[in-house]
């Protein structure tokens, strides 16, 4: 009798076994060759786990790569981006199907540690959540944001880690449980960073700020967790806006090259997670949702781009190799997209206003893999793919730009933005 009630307590019917916890860590703008240097103590847990090495943002920026992340969609299908010519957000329709709403209607515990704007309760992300956590940092509403906004005293791990410490040591265990959480470290600003303000130092920082939570969230649920290590996009370093033809075209969270769009992707050691299974093959973000709808029984609907890479983490499946990876970026005054198939990348640019082609390249990711020049040769229907990916697809929900108030246009104007942004 004690078995079946708590099985009861835990969200799960008798006779079925409890489903495990879930966590999601979310490290701001960490790319993936920096994840692969610098995070030392994750990928020594991840070495026992499970790691995908070719895992790409839908979005070179943070809102429409986080929505795309938990929605199992593209921008262009939940809406959740910038406006084409000034600063504005889309507030994004509380339909989408964000998974902690799916989730939560499963019978799971759902909460939310936010340190960026763009996911604050001025939009729909908090929806869902019973517990959403944005403490942490300051909301500039639904436009983009200054350096203002953030709390130094507050933004950083350490206090993000007491906060979710707190959260769970003051509740007991009684229902499955997902989990959040968003770095904004690796991100900054650094200025009263409890690190050396650069990059590498902010990534070594957060590696031991990831290990804490997956220790927490391990004994809580005595081992039986899905827990995932990712990012939402790059950044440029070094030459990386200087090389092959430039900074016009090539922009840091701006356009779709690989230095934005490769992140980590791993899911650290657990009872029901494959020991030691690396993954190659073309993955995206979109993939993360039926992936873990699947693992947990429960139904992807509406289906989305994405696909369940669980045949590819449990059976050591090879991914389709001939799977087409998109990506797109349309948002204050910069429009791109791309499509990766193969050793090939499509990518497109295109004049805002007339909304026509204007520059195309096809790079070798081979040879050429940090896309510095543009090749000829056959990338067979490359441009008939692209096209179908940056369609619908048949789901759709519609972003709504609203106007600011007198009050919000004067604060913006002294903080530098409604003008031209640099």
């Amino acid at each position: 009798m004690a078995a079946v009630l708590a099985l009861v307590a835990l969200g799960c019917p008798a006779g079925e076994a409890p489903r495990p916890g879930v966590v999601v860590v979310l490290i701001d703008q960490l790319r993936k060759d920096a994840a692969d240097r610098y995070l030392t103590q994750v990928n020594a847990l991840a070495e026992r786990g499970v790691v995908f090495e070719e895992m790409r943002s839908a979005a070179p920026w943070t809102y429409p790569s986080v929505i795309s992340l938990l929605s199992g969609l593209y921008p262009q299908q939940h809406g959740a981006d910038g406006h084409p010519t000034d600063t504005r957000l889309a507030h994004f329709d509380p339909e989408v199907p964000l998974v902690q709403k799916r989730l939560k209607a499963a019978g799971y515990a759902t909460a939310a540690f936010v340190t960026n704007p763009f996911l604050l309760d001025w939009n729909a992300f908090h929806l869902g959540f019973d517990t959403f956590d944005p403490h942490f940092i300051r909301s500039q509403g639904d436009r983009r944001y200054a350096a203002s906004v953030f709390a130094m005293s507050s933004m950083f791990a350490d206090s993000v880690n007491l906060a979710v410490r707190a959260h769970f040591e003051a509740r007991p265990l009684a229902a499955p449980e997902f989990t959040y959480i968003h770095y904004i470290d690796v991100h900054g600003p650094w200025k009263s960073a409890p690190f050396a303000p650069n990059y590498e130092n902010a990534v070594r920082y957060i590696d031991g700020k990831v290990v804490e939570l997956y220790t927490l969230f391990r004994d809580r649920y005595d081992g039986d967790l899905l827990f995932f290590v990712t990012s939402d996009h790059g950044r440029a370093l070094d030459d990386d806006l200087d090389v092959g033809y430039g900074p016009e075209w090539r922009k840091q969270k701006a356009s779709v090259h690989d230095f934005n769009l490769r992140i980590p992707f791993a899911i650290l050691p657990g009872k029901r997670v494959p020991q030691a299974r690396r993954i190659a093959g073309p993955s995206s973000n979109v993939d993360f949702v039926p992936t873990l709808l699947d693992w947990l029984d429960l139904p992807v609907d509406p289906p989305g781009p994405g696909i369940s890479l669980l045949p590819a983490i449990l059976d050591g499946e090879a991914l389709p190799p001939e799977r087409p990876i998109y990506a797109r970026h349309s948002a204050f005054g910069d429009s791109n997209d791309g499509v990766v198939h193969g050793d090939r990348k499509l990518v497109r640019f295109f004049d805002v206003a007339t909304g026509k082609v204007v520059v195309r390249h096809v790079f070798d990711l081979v040879k050429d893999p940090r896309e510095t020049r543009s090749v000829t040769g056959d990338f067979p229907d490359a441009d008939a793919e692209v096209e179908a990916l940056a369609g619908t697809q048949g789901v759709a929900y519609e972003g709504v730009f609203r106007d600011a108030s007198p009050e919000v246009e004067e604060q913006l104007r002294a903080l530098g933005y409604l003008r031209d942004d640099p």
